[in-house]
């Protein structure tokens, strides 16, 4: 026990009053008048009886009060170590478990010890603690909301998998956070088991947890590591003999400190090794290792690269898929009778490209049927008039997901009869004024149609001439990508059901303007293609932890231009979980798992092999190098030093005396006291005598 104002104790020389009350001789004589005491002699009277304490309970009374008032005054507090002090203000405990379960706590043993960390903690919870499970990668997920119950606690952390996603600390850090902030506990405390991998940062994270929180980081991660990985591939097209060969370059990377002498690399396709190699590794040095070509004849071929084994086998094999390079279909719609000139530019535009991007057809208008447009992803309407009958083909077209690319010169007009598909309403064809060329004044960058051109020295439209072009009024709901210099609509989208239609106000020749004689027509004649025919190029991988929409992987496979809808998906993942998702826009699953997942569509016809997703973990997660527990609190809390407790370290005494009040229970038994002494003394003293004999 301590005293904040031990001075006081010199009050405790006020318990000599007791001892002076009781000790004092008290005699009450009965006095005897004289007339007269000249006569008489006096005799000093002299008393041999020892004085003595007659009522000790009353003496104790009194001592017993006094003393209690004089501690009262000294503030004394009880002296205690943190863990007792934090157990005495605050009580039950709120903690947050953060398991770290990304692809790198694969390493070795460290997974397994992890978990035995995380229900070393549980099992230290004591009653009336409260404890949430924290599962986290790239991602945080609380598994197990704030409960005492240590069985169900122990359950889900022996039920957690790994990932194999990517360490980020932040989603995680900002989750406990959360929790903490909400909990109405006194005691607050966050334990991170982890590898902390020093890649889990990617920037300095704003944390902040309640004040007096506990913060303990728990490091799983080896001393020495070492790991070599395949961190990448790169593919090398070309065509032989009507076949497309592919040329596959894997990247190793041995981030050991010791070199890897003569580790073999393989080449799986579909199932098979097509190709061995063998590579010594240098530490610290990413390795190209080139394979034989192979003919790619399938779509979704499945690819594998395998470099070695090591504690870490997640990051020894590296997934990929490739599909033959497709041109996408394109229908050239031009007037009868036109010359080949006439659209000569347009189709040599399109077959820029190695491999061809797009595959352009050119068909008079007399031609065009319904069964053309199916086959089609885009129709370029050149300057002629499409006629009336094969306006519902044609709105069908769009409706599910066709693009349309019209452009008007002298002879377009509506697409589909009605008018409902062009953007707008078309005027008659102008000379530019006082014979002067036109140019393009404003255009909308942030279109995906002229995204390309937004940087500088990516393309200049400044010096292209319009010598002739016809107006547009569009309607309410249409986008305006571009215009003239005089404010005159030159471009314009209208969006129907899934598809869209795009309109220029000129000609695709030399005729009306130099456009087609410009840099930047070609690409931006493939910008206007791939966005009417909404070309999404496939990625041969994916990493771990990123989300696919479901919806334009079912409708690649989807037979095109039909009638079919797809109303759902099934989604197989490496491990064999499926999940059914809505066929909608937005159907969305997150690749949690490496390997290939299957996209196969429900209620509608498929071609070929189904829909294949590669997934990798992440290349970060095979640098293992980690942070000690002193720096990893210092990113996670923003302090240099580990937090001990819930009650800071430097606590001072006030506050320690203030929080526990002793004083006042001591000064209210001393004032009872007192009142006990008044009623037992004002007794007594009703009594012939008292205090001594």
């Amino acid at each position: 026990m301590a005293f904040l104002a031990p001075l006081f104790f010199l009050g405790l020389a006020a318990l000599a009053v007791p001892v002076l009350v009781h000790l004092i001789q008290r005699e009450r004589k009965t006095p005897v008048e004289f007339p007269s005491l000249m006569f008489l002699r006096r005799v000093p009277y002299q008393s041999v009886q020892r004085r003595r304490i007659n009522n000790w309970l009353l003496f104790l009374l009194r001592s017993a009060a006094v003393l209690l008032i004089v501690i009262a005054f000294s503030r004394p507090f009880l002296s205690q170590t943190p863990m007792q002090a934090s157990v005495a203000m605050a009580g039950a405990r709120e903690v947050v478990v953060l398991l770290d379960r990304s692809a790198s706590m694969g390493y070795g043993d460290h997974w397994q010890r992890a978990k035995d960390e995380a229900k070393r903690v549980i099992d230290g919870l004591g009653a009336g603690d409260q404890a949430t499970l924290v599962l986290f990668d790239r991602n945080a997920e609380e598994n197990v909301r704030a409960t005492g119950d240590k069985t169900r606690l122990r359950a889900a952390v022996d039920a957690a998998r790994l990932s194999a996603a990517a360490s980020r600390y932040g989603p995680a850090l900002r989750l406990a956070q959360s929790l903490l902030s909400r909990s109405t506990l006194g005691r607050k405390e966050a334990v991170v088991v982890s590898d902390m991998q020093r890649t889990g940062w990617e920037r300095p994270e704003e944390i902040q947890f309640p004040e007096g929180t506990t913060f303990t980081p728990v490091s799983v991660a080896a001393a020495d590591t070492a790991n070599v990985s395949v961190t990448s591939v790169t593919f090398k097209r070309t065509r032989f003999a009507n076949e497309e060969r592919v040329v596959v370059t894997a990247a190793i990377a041995n981030r050991g400190s010791a070199p890897v002498e003569n580790t073999p690399v393989v080449l799986e396709v579909d199932g098979l090794d097509v190709a061995t190699s063998r590579a010594t590794l240098t530490p610290g040095v990413t390795n190209a290792v080139t394979f034989p070509a192979f003919t790619l004849a399938q779509s979704f071929v499945r690819g594998r690269v395998k470099a070695g084994t090591d504690a870490l086998a997640a990051d020894n094999v590296f997934h990929f898929v490739l599909s033959p390079a497709r041109p996408t279909p394109v229908l050239v719609v031009v007037r009868d009778g036109a010359a080949a000139a006439e659209s000569l530019f347009l189709t040599a535009a399109l077959a820029v490209g190695t491999p061809a991007q797009f595959d352009a057809q050119v068909v008079p208008v007399s031609k065009l049927t319904a069964d053309a447009l199916s086959r089609a992803r885009v129709v370029i309407v050149s300057d002629a008039t499409m006629p009336g009958t094969l306006g519902p083909a044609m709105k069908g077209f769009v409706e599910r997901g066709g693009g349309v690319f019209s452009v008007v010169g002298s002879r377009g007009g509506p697409l589909d009869g009605s008018g409902e598909l062009m953007p707008g309403t078309l005027a008659d064809p102008k000379d530019a004024a006082g014979g002067r060329a036109q140019t393009l004044g404003v255009m909308d960058f942030s279109h995906v149609v002229f995204e390309l051109f937004k940087t500088p020295k990516s393309g200049d439209f400044s010096g292209v001439r319009f010598f002739r072009y016809r107006p547009m009024t569009p309607a309410a709901g249409d986008q305006v990508l571009a215009r003239f210099a005089d404010g005159t609509v030159a471009m314009a989208e209208r969006k129907v059901g899934a598809g869209r239609v795009i309109a220029f106000g000129s000609t695709l020749d030399s005729d009306w303007n130099d456009l087609v004689l410009k840099p930047v027509f070609v690409p931006l004649l493939h910008q206007v293609a791939r966005y009417l025919g909404q070309v999404e190029e496939q990625p041969a991988w994916q990493n771990a932890g990123q989300v696919i929409d479901v919806s334009q992987r079912v409708a690649a496979l989807t037979a095109g231009g039909t009638d079919e809808r797809v109303t759902s998906a099934l989604v197989l993942a490496p491990g064999g979980d499926r999940q059914t998702v809505g066929g909608a826009a937005g159907s969305s699953v997150e690749l949690r798992e490496q390997g290939f997942y299957e996209v196969r569509p429900q209620g509608a016809a498929a071609s070929g092999r189904p829909f294949t997703v590669a997934v990798n973990i992440d290349p970060l997660e095979s640098d293992l190098s980690s942070m000690d527990a002193q720096e990893f609190t210092a990113g996670a809390t923003g302090r240099a030093s580990l937090t001990g407790s819930a009650v800071p370290a430097d606590i001072k005494p006030e506050e320690t005396e203030r929080r526990q009040s002793m004083w006042w229970f001591l000064l209210l038994m001393g004032f009872l006291l007192l009142v006990a002494e008044s009623v037992m003394a004002n007794r007594l003293s009703q009594q012939p005598a008292f205090g001594v004999r």
